[in-house]
Order: C-alpha cells, then sequence, then structure tokens
C-alpha cells in the first residue's frame, strides 16, 4: 500500500472513528507486522495475538492519537513494545536474544540452492543481532533510516553506522563477493 493512502486510512481513522479505515490499515500491514514480530518472538500465535492486541488498543485509545503520524513506523514501533509486554509476562516463550534467524523468512526461502541458502544463512549469523535488525528493516521493509531509528529508539547516525558496517563485513566476505559476481554475471 502507498504511503500516500496509509496516511488518508489513518487520518481517516483517527478524526472520524472510522473502522473500515482501521480495518484496511490493519490488513494492508498485517503481513510486515507478522514477518517484523517473528523475529521477535518464536511463535506464530503470540505475533498474532500481538499484532490484535494492537489494533484492539489502536481503536481504545483512537481519540488520543495524532493524526500525523509516518504509519509503517509507528505499527512497528507499537508491535515491538506491545511484544516486549508480553515478553515480560511470567511463562512467556523467549527466543534468543538473537531474534529469528533472518534464513528463516520467507525473503531468503525463494533461494534455490541449499548450499547458497546455508553460506547467506552462515553470513547473516555472523552479524550482531541490531545490525541483522536494521538490514531487514531496510532491505525487507524497505523502511528509511530516519524510521529504522524510531522503531529501534536509536539515533538516526548509529542506524546509518551500523547498516555501513553490516554491509561493509558483508562485501568483505571473498565467498559472497564471489557469489555476487557470478550473479552479475548470470544477469
Amino acid at each position: 500500500m502507498s504511503t500516500n493512502r496509509m496516511n488518508r486510512l489513518w487520518k481517516s481513522f483517527v478524526l472520524e472513528s472510522n473502522k473500515y479505515s482501521l480495518q484496511c490499515i490493519f490488513q494492508d500491514s498485517y503481513l510486515d507486522l507478522y514477518r517484523y514480530g517473528l523475529r521477535m518472538v518464536q511463535s506464530p500465535e503470540d505475533v498474532k495475538d500481538a499484532i490484535q492486541d494492537l489494533f484492539v488498543n489502536l481503536w481504545s485509545y483512537k481519540n488520543s492519537l495524532s493524526e500525523e503520524v509516518k504509519v509503517k513506523p509507528y505499527l512497528l514501533v507499537s508491535l515491538k513494545h506491545q511484544l516486549t509486554r508480553m515478553k515480560a509476562r511470567p511463562g512467556f516463550d523467549l527466543l534468543t536474544e538473537d531474534h529469528e534467524r533472518l534464513l528463516r523468512s520467507q525473503e531468503l526461502c525463494e533461494i534455490p540452492d541449499p548450499g547458497l541458502k546455508a553460506l547467506v544463512s552462515r553470513k547473516l549469523d555472523d552479524l550482531p543481532a541490531r545490525q541483522k535488525e536494521i538490514l531487514y528493516l531496510k532491505y525487507f521493509e524497505a523502511l528509511s533510516y530516519e524510521e529504522i531509528a524510531q522503531i529501534l529508539d536509536i539515533q538516526y547516525q548509529s542506524v546509518v553506522n551500523q547498516a555501513f558496517r553490516a554491509v561493509s563485513k558483508l562485501r568483505q566476505d571473498k565467498q559472497l563477493s564471489k557469489l555476487a559476481m557470478l550473479r552479475m554475471n548470470w544477469s
């Protein structure tokens, strides 16, 4: 969904308490929220519950919401907070600090060669958790550095620096460099 359409739906929801607008926002953002949530917790059911709770809370507090927000980053931050609250509950099933491995995401499951998939997975797993999360948000969710900084609650320059370090580390890897060269020759 385009950012402009999402913003129009948000304003309609906040200003007019339009249920249809909230429903459209839910439908159009669900997959992105679900994928992001799986990076924080292992259980798909917990992610689904957190997304539901997020939208119930949006409806409950609609009169106090700002009409001027960047909707996608706002929803991602809200989901992150919702999952953080869920993790604090006794008995919550935590994943490792490392989040969900990037290889388990749909985006990388499309790599046909198992050896190649394992190589990419290993190289991504070598990155620190924060760098993996920044790369995911930047390249799979297509968020700006400003939006990522807002979601992760860190300085803009820290996001840029971490992304640069991660990409530099991946580029320095001889195996991935060879793979990139082969790929360019095939194109």
